[in-house]
């Protein structure tokens, strides 16, 4: 067994031995910034605080061909260590400027420290434990200066201003809060340094450092630095533990309190009507890394856009922020007067190598062109295939051979395959192109009736085709036994699961007397003379008309076709989890897995089913909760939100803004017209029967599982909605 690797070795599988401190100088390693070269002495080379014989013959090995030209620095790295939830910052001994002949004593010392009451003292005071030790031996820099820099602030999480600290020589007792020091603070945005001038020469090769580890581990950090001959080193990066998002274990999820952020419910909160589980929490989390964009975020369960994700990624494309903030409107509606989005410095290069891996692949998972197509043009039919040979497969062994050889692959060529295949750019703008020219009414009938037969509109118009007889049962469940209100939520059944569908949804729309043919006809030919009265008064535009609206339609197909290949492969992965859950004997507790642990389950490792105990309750807890706020800015703690009776339930911001409460109803029209009729309040698509035709619907928020009873509504208001968003296009 080997016991010692240096920074450049250690992977991913053995980053769990290397510890906290040790794992983040191999990730700072790799993003090749400055870090002084060195070596972990992993967990398992101790034994009750003592160095293992076949452990120490491998560290005397090391100290024998280490350079006596330089001395080394010896520091814990305990595995609990610079995580998340707890730091230990200080509270492990740490040996600094030792002589290549020290290094073994010192190793013993530091290893001995685990021990200590600092350590146990700490532990206590957050509730953590310290678990096992390693120890990181590192080529010591001797300082002209040392500190650290704080990449949010650690209290209200605002990422606009860097936060740094320093004294002059070593940087142990700023860290162990044993020495005062100087401060000095960076604009994130705009680079300007604010502090002493004495300091102001490394200033901004530290920033670029900073700039690049907070956008390289996508959260909020704590930097330790040091300044030695001139040239800026980074010592150490952690998590800034104030700022902390989720705790896994127990699946608490806060997504507001890692940073200062704008979130919202529109889009998302369309798809997502309800709190989601553990596993598709963590399948969210998977998507935005494979993307390098994480703009969607958590909170209590309920999912968010992450608007200031947005914004920072177009301001780093080369617009204004005024600019940037206007076009986020169209995603997201109008933002309250007074209201600024938080920005933060977004790392181009980053999304450029994530996509580029996710468009067309990387290492042993890259597939062929000729896949990529084949997967694109045939994607429903590849999945099906996938989901009957899972549900052939009897044992956890072959479930998982399965995964690793067809269904990561499958997944990873579906979604670069959708993704390089959609191009919405033409959503954004076309409206207010048109009204610029006609009128805001005259646009809304074109933009409304232009958006051709969208995916979202086929489970009712097809419905039709199967009660006249033009279409067979099973070709409708193939085309939208898919499709439902909780599409994405793992946990929720499709109704193609259902033996009765579609024959339980059949009686119902008989008996509500609508055509949906006739009035989708209708809509077509409303549209067909809006088309005609623009280009009777406006002739020279009229093939500037026929290419926009072609953009214009052609860009909502490929959305809702997106849409709705993307729920194939949540449906593959469903089966997947279901299987996974027989064969471990588990079940529906399956879902309360992240999906890394469903695939240690697999291979026998059983050690995350006792965190589902604290899942399972946080995830009740979750349900219970109502919907939050659309709008959130800043943190957010629902319980306190909740037992205040003054709070708005439509926006939230930790901030005064001057943002009153109005009686009127503002919003954006989603289509043309004028409608006066009896508002039917519905919360739940459970409730939708409800509707009366003629009625007008209004609800928090409308998606697919909604469509069934839009033909009998007159109109539809619902809280959660913008230009490009669900109710507003079907």
């Amino acid at each position: 067994m080997k016991y010692i690797f240096s920074f450049g070795e250690i992977t991913d599988e053995i980053a769990s031995i290397c510890g906290g401190k040790g794992a983040s100088l191999a990730k700072l390693t790799e993003m090749r910034l400055p870090v002084p070269e060195g070596f972990v002495l992993t967990a398992n080379a101790f034994s009750g605080g003592e160095i293992k014989p076949e452990a120490l013959n491998e560290l005397e090995a090391l100290v024998s061909v280490l350079s006596d030209k330089h001395t080394y620095a010896v520091r814990s790295s305990a595995l609990n260590e610079d995580g998340e939830n707890a730091s230990f910052a200080g509270a492990y001994e740490t040996i600094t400027n030792a002589a290549r002949n020290d290094i073994i004593s010192a190793v013993r010392r530091v290893a001995a420290s685990a021990d200590s009451l600092r350590v146990r003292r700490y532990a206590e005071n957050t509730g953590a434990e310290s678990g096992g030790i390693a120890v990181v031996i590192q080529r010591f820099v001797k300082p002209e200066f040392a500190g650290v820099v704080f990449t949010s602030h650690p209290i209200s999480g605002s990422a606009a201003v860097m936060q740094g600290n320093y004294v002059r020589g070593e940087g142990e007792a700023l860290v162990s809060g044993a020495e005062n020091a100087e401060e000095f603070t960076f604009n994130a945005m705009k680079y300007a340094y604010g502090g002493k001038s004495e300091f102001e020469r490394y200033a901004k090769r530290l920033f670029k450092c900073c700039a690049r580890i907070r956008n390289g581990c996508g959260k909020p950090m704590d930097i330790e630095w040091a300044v030695s001959g001139g040239k800026v080193y980074i010592l150490q990066a952690r998590p800034i533990t104030s700022l902390r998002r989720v705790n896994a274990e127990k699946f608490e999820v806060n997504g507001s309190f890692a940073g200062k952020y704008l979130l919202s419910k529109t889009n998302v909160g369309e798809i997502f009507m309800r709190p989601v589980s553990p596993v598709t929490f963590g399948v969210l989390e998977t998507i935005c890394d494979m993307t390098g964009i994480p703009f969607i975020d958590n909170i209590c369960g309920q999912p968010y856009a992450n608007l200031s994700v947005i914004c920072s990624l177009i301001v780093s494309l080369g617009f204004s922020e005024k600019s940037a903030v206007k076009k986020l409107s169209e995603i997201a509606g109008e933002l309250p007067q007074g209201l600024e989005v938080p920005i933060f410095p977004f790392d181009k290069k980053i999304i450029r190598k994530k996509m580029r891996a996710l468009l067309f692949g990387s290492g042993k998972d890259k597939i062929s062109r000729a896949e990529k197509r084949e997967i694109k043009a045939n994607l429903g039919e590849a999945a099906d295939k996938l989901i009957a040979e899972i549900r052939g497969i009897t044992d956890s062994k072959a479930l998982l051979s399965f995964w690793e050889t067809k269904g990561k692959r499958f997944i990873s060529g579906a979604l670069g395959a959708i993704m390089k295949g959609a191009n919405v750019i033409p959503l954004f703008g076309t409206k207010k192109k048109i009204s610029r020219i006609c009128g805001e009414e005259l646009a809304n009938e074109l933009c409304s009736g232009g958006a051709g037969t969208l995916d979202s509109m086929k489970p009712l118009l097809l419905l039709e085709d199967v009660i006249a007889g033009k279409m067979t049962r099973d070709e409708y469940i193939k085309l939208c036994g898919h499709r439902h209100v909780d599409e994405m939520e793992l946990s929720a059944p499709y109704p193609y699961e259902n033996p009765d569908f579609p024959e339980n949804i059949i009686g119902e729309h008989i008996k509500s007397g609508v055509n949906v043919h006739r009035m989708r006809a209708e809509q077509e030919a409303r549209f067909n003379e809006a088309v005609l009265k623009f280009k009777k008064q406006y002739r020279n535009k009229s093939k500037w008309l026929d290419k926009t609206l072609s953009r214009f339609k052609k860009a909502n197909l490929a959305r809702e076709n997106v849409r709705s290949r993307s729920v194939k492969l949540f449906c593959m992965m469903r089966e997947f989890l279901l299987k996974a859950g027989e064969l471990s004997g588990i079940g529906e507790d399956i879902f309360m897995l992240y999906f890394g642990e469903v695939l240690e389950l697999l291979k026998g490792e059983k050690g995350a089913l006792a965190n589902i105990p604290a899942r399972r309750k946080s995830y009740e807890e979750n349900l219970a909760y109502p919907p939050f706020p659309n709008l959130i800015c800043g943190r957010f703690e629902p319980k306190k939100w909740l037992a205040d009776e003054r709070a708005r339930r439509d926006f939230y911001s930790d901030e005064e803004i001057g943002c009153s409460l109005s009686a009127d109803i503002k919003g954006f029209s989603g289509a043309a017209g004028v409608v006066t009729g009896r508002v039917r309040v519905i919360f739940s698509a459970d409730n939708a029967e409800e509707l009366q035709t003629g009625e007008i619907l209004c609800a928090p928020a409308t998606n697919i599982g909604w469509t069934v009873i839009f033909p009998r509504a007159a109109a539809i208001i619902t809280d959660i909605g913008a230009p490009l968003s669900h109710a507003a296009i079907v």
